[in-house]
């Protein structure tokens, strides 16, 4: 102390401290207040710690932070604050020290700033640096927290107040420092015993998981019970999130927050190395991975340019395994998709559009309802969808007028008349309609006006079909003659399957009647196309509830007994994009 000066009183504005100039009040705490001031002789610009003068006045406090402050004024070490003077003002002590541009790690952790996980393990891999030289030095920090870590704008760590926190004794309160730091003390911290360089091992472990997470490993709505989770409970390394880094980076954290002494990293020479290694190790894996990926993604490009979609979707899926953020992989899986995706809507609705042309709007509608939950925007389904409403509206008009032409061949005229008008409703130009409705009205006006009625002669309907005579007579067996006639009616039925039998068994009975002979020969046919039709009807029913390994099952079947089977093959390409 200065001699015949008094201490300063807290609130006195300050214009120097000992030889230093004071510029502004950087920030005050619970220890004390720091300022920014200025060198005069060298020039230089300083951050002054002042101690709160309360604290001052204790004589062991004093000494104490006196003490601390020549010891870590020894450290010269670039991840830690220099010291460059000590003294005292009016009774009051004040270390000089190093003013760090840059923000304190506590204010970006608030922040939650986007930063990368590399960017994290450098800060964490300094903080070990600067602790394990103090270490060396004898110096054990003994509050290591984010706010008392800076990085300046060029990412360098620079740790702050050493042994400062030691101060804080039983005769003071559990507020301020004590509540800022109590996170981050070890387990021998909290239970008050006598601690080593390993409680700071402790507390860069829960400083490297609340940077990494954004969230501290033993949070709790109380200091008793952040107490409790800091000696009983595990944290919580599920929390922690992914990366290329996982899961070494989590093993590193969990080691150095292990809470026996002898499980912990004994150094933090030793959690450097691991850092380190983990970083190289990650950096050759990820390069050869890149390697990989550029070959897959040339494998992809050539695998598209020759259509093999879904091969080029197999390679974009391996790319998205071995990098999940890559962005070329990203698009040509997207892409891969759409376009296997549009070849199926193309496919399946050029098979639509054949049963729909075949007479069998059901499966033709059931196979655009798969069409629309696979692109229900597109101008194809859009399309596909009004041509089968269209065909549906055409079938029931030619039914309503097939209708109306029985009514007329059996004379019931006005009933042939209702469904010519309902079909005419429905579509007015219809020329047959017409005829009909207009031709029954006639019939039905002058079987009014005469008596007995008059009705039009019958419109003959053509026949269905039948097959032509055979050049042979009848087999001399009578037999064989009365199965022949019956094989005959099956097949007129559309029954080949019972008319096979039928005409193998007279075969047997007439071995040389060749029109039996060649007969059998095209119901056989007949049957195995038939068996195939029935085979392929049920793939489709098989694709559209999307079990695949039946439907081709089922499909290669039927193109086994009919290789020209239409929709058969329509089926089979479309499995095939689909892989």
């Amino acid at each position: 102390m200065r001699a015949g000066c008094s201490p300063r009183s807290a609130r006195d504005p300050l214009q120097t401290i000992g030889k230093y100039q004071v510029e502004k009040v950087l920030g005050r705490g619970g220890m004390g207040t720091v300022y920014q001031a200025i060198d005069p002789v060298i020039h230089r610009t300083v951050a002054i710690k002042t101690m709160t003068p309360g604290l001052a006045e204790t004589p062991e406090l004093k000494a104490r932070f006196l003490r601390e402050a020549q010891a870590a004024g020894g450290l010269r070490h670039h991840n830690i604050v220099t010291v460059y003077d000590l003294g005292e003002d009016h009774g009051q002590p004040f270390i000089a020290m190093e003013l760090i541009d840059g923000e304190d790690l506590e204010k970006i952790i608030q922040a939650k700033e986007p930063l990368s996980v590399e960017w994290k393990i450098d800060v964490i891999r300094q903080v070990c640096e600067g602790l394990a030289y103090a270490h060396r030095a004898g110096i054990v920090h003994r509050d290591v927290k984010p706010a008392n870590i800076r990085v300046t704008p060029q990412g360098e760590v620079k740790i702050m107040d050493f042994g400062i926190a030691h101060l804080q004794s039983s005769k003071m309160t559990t507020s301020g420092l004590v509540l800022g730091t109590v996170h981050y003390m070890a387990p021998e911290q909290v239970e008050g015993e006598k601690v080593d360089h390993r409680a700071d091992i402790f507390s860069v472990g829960a400083i490297a998981y609340e940077l990494l997470a954004y969230r501290r490993p033993f949070d709790a709505d109380s200091l008793p019970h952040v107490m409790f989770r800091i000696v009983r409970e595990e944290a919580d390394m599920a929390a922690l999130p992914r990366s290329e880094y996982s899961p070494g980076l989590e093993a590193i954290v969990s080691r150095a927050l292990a809470k026996p002494l002898a499980e912990r990293y004994q150094s933090l020479e030793e959690m450097r190395d691991d850092l380190e290694r983990l970083v190289r190790e990650t950096a050759a894996r990820l390069l050869a991975a890149q390697k990989d990926t550029a070959e897959l993604v040339t494998a992809i490009e050539r695998a598209r340019a020759a259509g093999q979609l879904q091969k080029a979707l197999t390679m974009c899926r391996r790319v998205l395994q071995i990098d999940p953020g890559h962005a070329v992989g990203q698009q040509q899986c997207q892409e891969v998709e759409e376009a296997i995706r549009d070849q199926e809507v193309e496919q399946l609705s050029g098979m639509a559009l054949g049963y729909a042309a075949d007479g069998d709007l059901d499966l033709a509608r059931k196979i655009a309802s798969k069409v629309a939950r696979l692109a229900p925007d597109s101008a194809r389904y859009r399309d596909l969808a009004a041509y089968l409403d269209e065909e549906a509206a055409r079938r029931k008009v030619a039914a309503l007028v097939a209708t109306a032409q029985e009514h007329i061949v059996l004379g019931d005229l006005e009933e042939a008349r209702a469904a010519a008008e309902e079909a005419l409703a429905a579509q007015p130009d219809h020329a047959i309609a017409r005829e009909i409705r207009d031709r029954a009205a006639r019939v039905i006006e002058q079987r009014d006006r005469l008596a007995p009625p008059v009705s039009e002669p019958p419109v003959a309907s053509p026949p269905i079909g039948s097959l032509t005579p055979l050049p042979e007579g009848p087999p001399s067996d009578a037999e064989a003659g009365r199965l022949l006639e019956e094989a005959r009616r099956h097949l007129k039925a559309r029954d080949p399957g019972k008319a096979v039998p039928r005409l193998e068994r007279a075969l047997e009975l007439a071995p040389d009647h060749a029109a039996i002979a060649r007969l059998l020969a095209l119901a056989r046919l007949d049957a195995r196309r038939a068996e195939a039709a029935s085979l392929t009807t049920a793939a489709l029913n098989h694709f559209l509830q999307n079990d695949h390994a039946r439907a081709r099952a089922a499909v290669e079947k039927a193109l086994s007994l009919d290789p020209e089977n239409r929709r058969a093959g329509e089926l089979r390409q479309v499995l095939g994009v689909l892989g």
